[in-house]
């Protein structure tokens, strides 16, 4: 067979797949799968051939082999799948056999028809074989399932009574969902077998046989249900009524039958049926809740909006957020009576939006011939009856009235705006005119801008009001503004300091007039005449006085410079630039107000940049010479007349520039005095005689280089005072030069001295071998040994006033004195050694163990003795006092 007549067979096979599939729905995969096996063996048969048709001759045999092993192998497929399909069919007809019994009892006439039918014997399974089979399953099937949509719609039928029966029963008892476990596992029978629906039939009826069971349980149990499910019914059917919810009236009455049947009910179906009618009635309620609950917003709103009333949160309550799915009766009813609740805010929200927009027309007619009213005692008749109305309005009544209030409102605040744009057309033309003559000054009344013109009708009405007064006395407030700017000018003038002021006076006494003129005019346009005039002149003198100022400050500059360089003062950089910016500001002005800045600028750098520096320079001036002269002072030139007109300068410097270049004057006079000059000369002229005369003391003291550097700086002296300088500069720095020298001169001979002073105080201890004692007699006896012996007071007087001394002569004398003196002493001192030889003797039997009397007595004998012995007071003197020392230091080692 060719590839055409395998594919008539294989879908003649296919059907025959689709028969035994309708008869046993579970055989669908296997089948299929056997079905697809023969196509897949059929496709490479049917390639192989093409590729046969246009093989080579050389390859045309091998094709050709391929061919045939393919049409032997889908031959043999075919063979099996017919077997085994004859197999499947065998055995549905065997098990349709033994139901026969059950069948018969749904379908009788079927059962025996479909029994009736013999099935072919089958061998190998070829094609007649298969012709044979194809025949016998058209036959069975048709018999079979006509059996089986009746068997399947049986079993259905008692699956979905179980299902409910359960439902039932769930809602009041308790069930073992094992002994229902059939009912509860299987949804549907579609693609069940007839023997499988036989077999879960008979599984039913045990599930029922449990259920019928437990039925007078059910019944006593969904009896009191019913009583207290249809009492909650009514109850929620009675609140939603009172809450505005509009039922039918047979719903009610169906409600009242359902109560009296299921108190008369006493089987289980009775009471199952009552119960799904109540289940009915509150699906219906449920049903009425919702619409009810989602339509309210809706309608409330689009009411409102349909009537021009805005709904945003601050005019209308935002609605309450419920949910109406899957809810219960309790839940519906308590989220409907949030909505009534909202829809009374929404009433009284709406109520006080309305009563403010009466009361808003009922201002407008107490001011009729502003708000367009013609007819005032109509509109407050509307607003009486409307407020009455109100009390009891429904929503739609409400935007009835709102509507109309809102019209006349609209026309009266049309009526408002429209005057108040007429009255700020005419205010913006007079201050129009007004800003093109004031310059600072503003107009004192303001009017409202049209873009504020959106409040309610007491903001309009006043608005209005305000302006009409505004235009009305736009005369008087423009003369006002233009006073305000005469005076402003006028304080601003002067603020200039007094001592330029009389300057604009001239200007001040001008514009006073101009105001008083325009304080008597009445007419606006000669109002702005007079101001625009008074402005314009002043322009003009003003530019005049400005430049009259700079003339003055530039006199004063000018003399002042004279007087400085006459001093010999050179103006500082600075003070020359600020001339220059001075000379370099603009007395143009674009308006008056500009003028009093000028002149302020102008003496501004006048003082600061001008006066101010040149001061600040007479004073370092002043503090410099008064240095240098206090130094002078200081050395002994009697300067303190100039020292006391520096003093004078510096505590109170002068304020203005005349009086610094006055001042410098008087400095330059001071350093150019021939009498200064003089002081200072005779003081260089003495110290330069003391510093040549203490030159030999040093080079006496063998001081060669201090005296060479000495020499040196004399030498110069000379040479510096022959320059004749009109200043004391030069002779004051010699001066202080000379000074300096003689207070280094004045150091040294102190230290010279001190030195000296040692070098005596050790050589009368190496050449004095009883210098201790005199030394001692010396300080108790200091007067007496002065007087008789040697002048050692004198000679310490010399020490202090050297030390003291603050003059070089005085020192150089007092230094030759106390070398003499030094010397003497010296000699006095060796001199009286041989003295203290005759001591020992008068000493000698002096005890210092004895009684003091016996001291005393021996002292008195050797005084005595001393006196009597020695004829020169000075030696007896001196042994005298030597004695009582010496008894008195050995008493004291004694001790």
């Amino acid at each position: 067979m060719d590839s055409h007549g395998w594919r008539r067979e294989l879908d003649k096979f296919a059907e025959l797949k689709g028969i035994l599939v309708t008869v046993n729905p579970t055989m669908e995969e296997q089948a299929s799968r056997q079905v697809r096996h023969l196509y897949d063996i059929f496709a490479n048969l049917s390639k192989q051939e093409n590729d046969l048709t246009s093989a080579g001759l050389l390859k045309k045999r091998k094709v050709q082999t391929e061919v045939d092993k393919s049409a032997n192998e889908l031959e043999d497929a075919f063979m099996r799948a017919t077997r085994d399909f004859a197999e499947h069919f065998k055995k549905e007809h065997k098990d349709v056999i033994s139901m026969a019994p059950k069948l018969e009892t749904i379908k009788p006439a079927e059962t025996k028809a479909i029994v009736s039918i013999s099935f072919p014997g089958i061998g190998a399974g070829d094609l007649k074989d298969f012709e044979k089979l194809l025949e016998f399953a058209k036959i069975f099937s048709k018999q079979h399932v006509v059996i089986q949509q009746d068997v399947s719609r049986d079993v259905k039928s008692t699956l979905d009574e179980n299902k409910a029966t359960v439902e039932t029963y769930e809602r009041h008892i308790t069930i073992d969902k094992s002994e229902v476990s059939t009912t509860v596992s299987y949804e549907d029978v579609t693609g069940l077998s007839m023997k499988d629906l036989i077999l879960l039939h008979d599984k039913l009826l045990q599930d029922r046989k449990y259920l019928d069971g437990r039925k007078d349980e059910v019944s006593r149990l969904l009896g009191s249900s019913l009583v207290s499910d249809t009492d909650s019914l009514q109850a929620s059917v009675e609140t939603a009524s009172r809450l505005g919810l509009e039922l039918p009236i047979e719903f009610s009455q169906q409600l009242r039958l359902l109560a009296r049947d299921g108190a008369k009910a006493q089987t289980l179906t009775e009471l199952v049926s009552i119960e799904n009618q109540l289940h009915t009635s509150k699906i219906k309620l449920g049903n009425m809740l919702r619409d009810k609950i989602i339509n309210m917003k809706h309608e409330v709103t689009q009411k409102i909006v349909d009537g021009g009333i805005p709904t945003t949160s601050n005019v209308i309550p935002t609605p309450p957020s419920v949910s109406v799915e899957g809810e219960g009766i309790a839940a519906l009813l308590s989220s409907y009576q949030r909505m009534v609740e909202w829809e009374g805010q929404v009433r009284i929200a709406l109520r006080e939006q309305i009563f403010e927009l009466l009361d808003d027309v009922e201002k407008a007619t107490e001011v009729p011939n502003d708000t367009g009213i013609k007819d005032v005692v109509t509109v407050r008749q509307f607003i009486a009856e409307s407020k009455s109305a109100l009390k009891n309005a429904d929503i739609d009544e409400m935007v009835r009235i709102y509507l109309k209030a809102k019209s006349m409102d609209d026309d009266h605040r049309r009526n408002i705006t429209d005057s108040i744009r007429s009255y700020l057309t005419r205010f913006n033309e007079l201050a129009t005119s007004a800003d093109r003559v004031l310059d600072h000054a503003q107009l004192s009344k303001k009017a409202p801008k049209v873009e504020e013109l959106e409040g309610g009708i007491t903001y309009l009405l006043e608005s209005l009001s305000t302006l009409r007064g505004a235009v009305e006395s736009g005369v008087a407030t423009f003369r006002d503004a233009c006073q305000q700017e005469i005076d402003a000018i006028v304080q601003d003038l002067q603020t200039i300091k007094p001592a330029y002021a009389e300057i604009f006076m001239p200007i001040v006494v001008e514009l006073d007039e101009g105001s008083t003129k325009i304080q008597g005019m009445d007419d606006f346009a000669e109002i702005k005449t007079e101001m625009r005039s008074i402005k314009e002149t002043m322009l003009a003198k003003a530019k005049d006085s400005l430049e009259n100022l700079r003339y003055r400050l530039g006199v004063k500059i000018r003399l002042a410079a004279a007087k400085l360089m006459g001093a010999g003062v050179e103006i500082p950089t600075e003070v020359q630039e600020a001339i220059s910016e001075l000379n370099n500001v603009g007395v143009a002005a674009d308006n008056v107000f500009a003028l009093p800045a000028i002149a302020r600028k102008m003496i501004e750098i006048y003082e600061k940049k001008i006066q101010s520096k040149v001061i600040d320079k007479l004073g370092v001036e002043v503090e410099s010479l008064k240095t240098s002269l206090e130094k002078a002072s200081s050395i002994g030139v009697k300067v303190d007349k100039e020292l006391k007109m520096l003093n004078d300068l510096q505590e109170k410097p002068p304020q203005e520039l005349e009086d610094a270049a006055d001042a410098f004057d008087k400095l330059m006079n001071l350093t150019t005095s021939p009498a200064v000059h003089k002081k200072i000369r005779e003081r260089v002229d003495e110290a330069y005689v003391q510093i040549k005369g203490a030159v030999t003391l040093f080079e006496d003291q063998g001081m060669s280089e201090f005296v060479e550097r000495l020499k040196v700086l004399i030498d110069q002296v000379p040479a510096k005072l022959e320059h004749e300088s009109p200043h004391v500069n030069e002779a004051l720095d010699v001066c202080l030069t000379l000074a300096n020298i003689q207070e280094e001169m004045l150091s040294v001979i102190k230290n010279i001295a001190n030195m000296s002073g040692e070098k005596y105080e050790n050589e009368l201890k190496t050449k004095s071998q009883y210098y201790a004692t005199i030394e001692r007699v010396v300080q108790k006896h200091a007067n007496e040994f002065s007087k008789i012996v040697f002048d050692t007071n004198k000679m310490k007087k010399l020490e202090t006033t050297l030390h003291a001394s603050q003059g070089l002569d005085e020192a150089i004398e007092c230094f030759h004195n106390l070398e003499d003196m030094r010397r003497r002493w010296l000699d006095q001192a060796v001199a009286m050694d041989d003295w203290h030889k005759s001591l020992r003797m008068f000493m000698t039997g002096f005890s210092p163990s004895a009684k003091a009397e016996e001291r005393d007595k021996f002292i008195e004998d050797a005084v005595r003795k001393i006196k009597e012995t020695y004829s020169r007071e000075d030696i007896s003197s001196y042994l005298t006092w030597a004695i009582r020392e010496s008894a008195q230091s050995l008493v004291s080692r004694k001790g």
